[in-house]
């Protein structure tokens, strides 16, 4: 049977989708992350100590520790070989009083500058004991009160010596400063950059409460560009800019029109969320893009349905299936939204099977036929899909039967997580972009990411996790018109016509089986959960276009909102991004109370 996707896409299709997403692409990849990083990793004990010879007389103004991972404890001393008087004693745990930028309890690709203010030819370090961590360094680095780096003239063990002691400075230019985004890991990139390397290496995996294929695109990116801040946030961009080429698919293919698929894409290019979390090492746009891909090949198959019966082609349909698969492979979260495609399914086909005639035992066969006993075989090996994805941890030491009691330990941790966090939202806040019940205190809307200050100029650097409003706010307010609209006219009805409502439907139902879960979700949850729904704000706001694009007022006025959709990423640019930027710039765009954005 062969299939039929019936996408039609034209000359003037594939060239928007190119166009858009080189558009993307362009944007997302600058200054995404250092390509040049310190590779080799030493391991110094408690009891080892070495000094540094800087070849001169120098104005120090701190030492930089690049962890790759671990914890550090040690006392900095400066003199001369001999006659060392301590700078800072016990630098870890907190007990010298100096903040976290300075004492960083545990690190993942992480620098820890510590403050020495004095003229000095040597530098001392002794490591102490730091519990159950290790550490492991990359690099270590000296720098002048320019904050200019040092040029190190030799490094030599002293006392317990470590044999690999000259590694900790034979790679000096991949060490940068002033600290960012930019040759760091920040927020949830600790656990996946760590598990992805772990991968690579077949370690046993640091970050297990998650299925491993999103940390496997992500050491695929690592294995082709290397293991530094490029490579392991590469791939994120990489399928970022793949989602715009999705997103028109899934207009063009719900709307019928160019326009509906313009629209969508468009406002995908430009959101503030896409643009951030598609530039982060985590898994969460590998998580949207599965989802995505798998929610197109289902509206192929549905509208097939609609069209031609059940006895059309079920390859769309595995198609699906298997997109969910690789989704759910990476996170369970994909469930919800493959939970609403079937809820579909079920109720079309009831639909249909409560006016065949016959006993209550041939009603229930008609409803298995079609199309459910053909799913019982996807969703098979849907299974096996989930289980290959876990070779990786198997090959690093874990078994099979550890591989299913692990699937218990992560339902265990997911469901009852009792951590807080000072940028969690609730869940009703994303579409929102506040709380409007907690809009005095502290930010839980936006997520912010990442800072660093103190960079030249007086600037910081900042990244927050935020939608942009212009497609935020109309497109929930167009999916809340729909289901005010259409909802009772629909139970009134008692029927669905889905030859005429079926991109009603289709938006409806995804954006509420994704979003509704997080009502009785306990743990602690933020607005990048929100983001398997920001396409179908996007295609909320197209629908409008579309069905009104005819009349010239309405192509003027969505003229001019696709240039201010423009004009927000533009000005927000700024804080979703990272690059440096004053504070009066941050201050200005803080427009809610409840906003913290540097």
């Amino acid at each position: 049977m062969n299939a039929d996707f019936g996408l039609k896409i034209e000359k003037k299709d594939l060239l928007t989708i190119v166009l858009l997403c080189i558009v993307f692409l362009s944007i997302a990849a600058v200054n995404l992350g250092y390509s040049t990083y310190p590779t080799t990793i030493t391991q110094m004990s408690a009891g080892q100590s070495f000094y540094i010879d800087l070849g001169n007389q120098t104005n120090v103004k701190s030492m930089l520790f690049i962890l790759f991972q671990g914890a550090f404890n040690g006392t900095i001393s400066m003199g001369s070989p001999g006659n060392w008087t301590t700078v800072l004693n016990d630098v870890w745990p907190y007990s010298s009083g100096f903040s976290e930028d300075y004492c960083k309890y545990v690190q993942y690709n992480g620098q820890s500058e510590v403050p020495v203010d004095n003229y000095t030819q040597y530098l001392k370090v002794d490591f102490g004991p730091t519990g159950i961590y290790q550490t492991l360094l990359l690099q270590v680095a000296v720098l002048n009160q320019n904050n200019q780096i040092v040029p190190i003239k030799s490094i030599t063990n002293a006392g317990t010596g470590n044999p690999e002691v000259n590694n900790l400075v034979n790679d000096q230019s991949g060490v940068h400063y002033p600290v960012d985004y930019m040759d760091n890991t920040y927020f949830d990139e600790i656990y996946f950059v760590r598990t992805a390397y772990e991968y690579i290496h077949l370690q046993p995996d640091y970050e297990w409460t998650h299925p491993p294929l999103g940390k496997l695109v992500q050491a695929s990116g690592i294995l082709i560009f290397g293991f530094n801040p490029f490579g392991w946030r590469i791939m994120g961009v990489i399928f970022a800019t793949l989602m715009v080429a999705l997103v028109y698919l899934v207009g063009k293919k719900l709307f019928g029109t160019w326009i509906g698929g313009f629209t969508a894409a468009f406002l995908m290019t430009f959101d503030f969320l896409h643009f951030t979390m598609g530039r982060m090492g985590t898994a969460d746009t590998y998580v949207v893009f599965f989802s995505l891909a798998s929610q197109l090949f289902f509206l192929i198959y549905l509208k097939n349905v609609v069209d031609k019966g059940w006895k059309t082609s079920v390859i769309p349909l595995f198609l699906c299936v298997m997109f969910a698969a690789l989704g759910i492979s990476t996170k369970w979260l994909v469930l919800f939204g493959f939970v609403g495609a079937l809820a579909i399914l079920l109720v079309l086909r009831l639909s249909e099977v409560k006016k065949l005639k016959g006993r209550l035992s041939e009603k229930i066969y008609a409803l298995l036929d079609h199309p459910y006993s053909t799913l019982v075989c996807f969703f098979l090996l849907a299974i096996v899909i989930y289980f290959i994805v876990y070779i990786p941890d198997m090959l690093a030491g874990r078994s099979f039967i550890g591989v299913l009691n692990l699937q218990d330990s992560m339902y265990i941790y997911q469901s009852t997580l009792k951590a807080t966090h000072p940028f969690s939202s609730p869940w009703f806040s994303w579409p929102l972009l506040f709380n409007p019940f907690n809009a005095g205190v502290g930010g839980h809307v936006p997520l912010w990411l990442q800072y660093a200050g103190n960079l030249p100029g007086g600037n910081l650097s900042t990244i927050v996790a935020l939608g942009n409003p212009a497609i935020w706010w109309l497109g929930f307010a167009v999916i809340l018109g729909l289901t005010i609209y259409y909802v009772p006219k629909f139970i009134i009805d008692r029927k669905i016509d889905l030859k005429k409502n079926l991109p009603v439907v289709f938006i409806l139902v995804y954006f509420f089986f994704q979003w509704l879960p997080y009502i009785v979700i306990t743990r602690v949850v933020f607005i990048y959960h929100f983001y398997s729904n920001e396409p179908f704000l996007c295609l909320g706001v197209a629908f409008v276009v579309n069905r009104y694009w005819s009349s010239n007022w309405v192509k003027a006025a969505s003229v001019a909102y696709f240039a201010v959709t423009v004009g927000l990423f533009v000005l927000f640019y700024p804080v979703i991004s990272g690059v440096p930027t004053s504070i009066s710039t941050v201050n200005s765009l803080t427009w809610f109370k409840g906003w913290i954005l540097g």
